[in-house]
């Protein structure tokens, strides 16, 4: 079974989470809010973990590489368990979009990544380069 959770700094997880059940009607999407009040956060992965079975798939979306949140799912990263920074909504969109019933591979990933790096842009720039295209 594929589990997703979502991890970030205060709420965005949770604005996230919110979104892509608006968008997509899919339930059980984990998020984690770190930091809103004592919870120990390690403690909370932790037990979190120990509630999936061994051979679950999981896919971890945090909010940044480097940063404390991210830090703490690494330990739990394998094969099939997949651990992405930086999310953004295209992204995250993907993800929960793939099929149920086919598991993740790095390659299915790493494209997803890729792809959805592409909807970061400079919207200034973008319009520019529109324009002049469109000449």
């Amino acid at each position: 079974m594929r589990k997703y959770i979502i991890a970030s700094h205060h709420l965005l997880a949770h604005g996230l989470k919110d979104t892509l059940n608006f968008l997509t009607s899919m339930d059980g999407i984990i998020d984690i809010s770190a930091y809103m009040d004592d919870t120990d956060l390690p403690t909370q992965i932790k037990d979190l973990f120990d509630s999936f079975d061994p051979e679950d798939e999981v896919v971890i979306m945090t909010d940044m590489l480097g940063g404390s949140v991210n830090q703490q799912f690494c330990p739990y990263v394998n094969d099939h368990r997949h651990l992405i920074c930086g999310i953004n909504l295209p992204c995250a969109l993907s993800l929960v979009l793939q099929p149920q019933d086919t598991p993740l591979t790095a390659e299915t990933v790493r494209n997803i990544v890729e792809e959805s790096r592409s909807h970061l842009i400079y919207v200034n720039e973008y319009h520019a380069t529109a324009s002049e295209e469109d000449e």
